[in-house]
């Protein structure tokens, strides 16, 4: 740029002095005054030159810094920018890992709460199980049979010595025979699917003298019973659970006290478990008690609610209705209801019922009727058999009548679900009656178990009175005898015989529903029943 200017000048002043040596008219004065302006031009010249370099290096100097503030800027923004960036990373990084640590933390008590749970019921099904499993050991300490071995200490003779059983009423045992002062026996009743650990019996004896003694409360148990004078008790109990301090000579009291000192040792053992079980119990519901304070707010709610459903169930029918089904093998002759408050006959079928067969009976509800209401269910078979139930609801059930020898317990009736409609009753006869298809002869297979020779077995049919059979040469004791019978056209199925059988110290026993069948029976003694049936059937 300078030189150019420069150059400029001198092309001015080379051109003005050419123009002055060509025309030669000029004068020195206009020299002079060229000269002048063209040296002030090259000053004006110069001093823009001059001028003209700060200024343009200020404005490059300028524009760099500028340009450095600018990129300053841009860095400074992009450090900003990157460290916000990363800042916010920072931050999202540690939200990130403390909501992945409180889902952990959350998971982490949600597994350990299950873990609780599960391990409570666990434990609540351990404890039930463990009860379960000690009211079942309870359950399986019954024996076989309860066996009391009875002691004559009263001074004199014992004319009866009777069992009742609590729940039922019945008697399970009578002896009349008669036990002699000092003497002992052995008595025995057989468990059947009626007995658990909650049965007891009534006991009583009387005496020549006619003391009378009771104790209420005995359970199925193998014992011995030493009993006492009424001036010898020392409380209200006629009897102890002990041997005599010395008993008789005979075989039967040796047997009997060694019975009995088995049975002593035995209920001491019964004793001691039950004093750990109550003991154990006793710690179970002290720890219990704390947790029941706290349901027991709950169990106000669940109590009211039970008490609902109780009302619920025992809201009752509109009328009670009754479908007896006659299953005892032999017709039926009368069934009839008595209401056991006014003592009146509700109902009686005196026009019996079919072996096989079934009855509806109905009792219309009015205001004397309550859920306290109960009947007495007595039923009379052909061959004489006469059962009872005393504790018949206002209801609607289906009542299969069953025979004496059919019987599992006390009851001569079995509750079913409902009351069969005709399509079922028609179809149960049918099967009955397939199940009743007879063989081509009767077999009789008879096992003398009753402790002494069996004099005399005969047979005898109910229908035509006549005797089939009978074995005068008698049976020894553990001795088997077969006995056959042929079927011919008077025989069906509702053939039916009775049987009896004399022992050689005078017991008579009678059975008086035998079928026409294949059979194997045992003879038993009468202290050996354990009901009415002086015989059992096997397998």
């Amino acid at each position: 740029m300078k030189n150019r200017i420069v150059a400029a000048v001198l092309a001015v002043m080379v051109a003005g002095a050419l123009t002055a040596c060509s025309s030669g008219s000029k004068t020195e004065s206009t020299t002079q005054t060229t000269a002048q302006a063209t040296t002030q031009a090259a000053k004006e010249t110069q001093a823009k030159t001059t001028e003209a370099k700060p200024a343009a290096e200020t404005k490059t100097s300028e524009a760099k810094t500028t340009e450095a503030k600018a990129t300053e800027a841009k860095t400074t923004e992009a450090k900003t920018t990157e460290a916000k960036a990363t800042e916010a990373k920072t931050t999202e990084a540690k939200e990130t890992e403390t909501k992945a640590t409180e889902a952990k933390t959350t998971e982490a008590k949600e597994t350990e709460t299950k873990v609780t749970e599960a391990k409570t019921t666990e434990a609540k099904t351990t404890e039930a199980k463990t009860t379960e499993a000690a009211e079942t050991e309870a359950e399986k300490k019954l024996p076989e049979e309860a066996q009391y071995t009875i002691y004559n200490q009263t001074g004199e003779k014992v004319t009866e010595i009777k069992f009742t059983r609590n729940d039922t009423g019945k008697v399970a045992l009578d002896e009349k025979s008669g036990l002699a002062d000092g003497a002992s026996t052995v008595l025995k009743i057989k468990k059947d699917s009626t007995v658990t650990d909650k049965t007891s019996f009534t006991f009583s004896f009387t005496t020549e003298g006619g003391y009378t003694a009771e104790y209420k409360t005995l359970g199925f148990e193998v014992a011995p019973m030493t009993l006492i004078a009424e001036d010898a008790k020392s409380g209200a109990t006629p009897f102890k659970f002990e041997a005599p301090a010395e008993g008789v000579s005979t075989e039967a009291s040796t047997e009997a006290s060694t019975e009995a000192e088995k049975a002593a040792e035995a209920k001491t053992t019964e004793k001691a478990t039950e004093a750990k079980a109550t003991e154990k119990a006793t710690e179970k519901a002290t720890e219990k008690a704390t947790e029941k304070a706290t349901e027991k707010a709950a169990g106000a709610v669940e109590t009211e609610a039970a008490t609902e459903a109780e009302k619920e169930k025992k809201k009752l029918p509109d009328k009670a209705e009754y479908t007896f089904n006659n299953k005892t093998g032999e017709q039926v002759t009368e069934i009839k209801l008595v209401d056991n408050t006014s003592k009146k006959v509700v109902e009686d079928l005196k026009d019996g019922l079919e072996d096989g067969k079934s009855v509806k009976v109905s009792i219309k509800k009015d205001s004397s009727i309550t859920d306290k209401t109960s009947y007495t269910l007595t039923f009379t078979t052909k061959s004489g058999y006469k059962a009872e139930y005393k504790t018949l609801g206002f209801e609607v059930a289906g009542i299969n009548l069953i025979a004496e020898d059919a019987k599992s317990g006390a009851t001569p009736i079995e509750f079913v679900p409902e009351a069969e409609t005709e399509a079922e009753t028609e179809a149960a006869t049918e099967a009955e009656e397939e199940k009743k298809e007879l063989p081509d002869k009767a077999e009789y297979t008879f096992n003398n178990a009753t402790g002494e020779k069996v004099t005399e077995i005969k047979l005898v049919d109910n229908t035509s009175k006549k005797v089939v059979e009978d074995l005068k040469d008698g049976l020894e004791d553990g001795k088997t005898v077969k006995v056959s019978i042929d079927k011919d056209s008077s025989i069906t199925d509702k053939t039916s015989y009775t049987l009896t059988f004399t022992t050689k110290s005078g017991y008579k026993a009678e059975y008086k529903t035998l079928g026409f069948e294949v059979a194997t029976i045992k003879l038993i003694s009468e202290d050996a029943k354990s009901g009415a049936t002086p015989i059992e059937f096997e397998k």
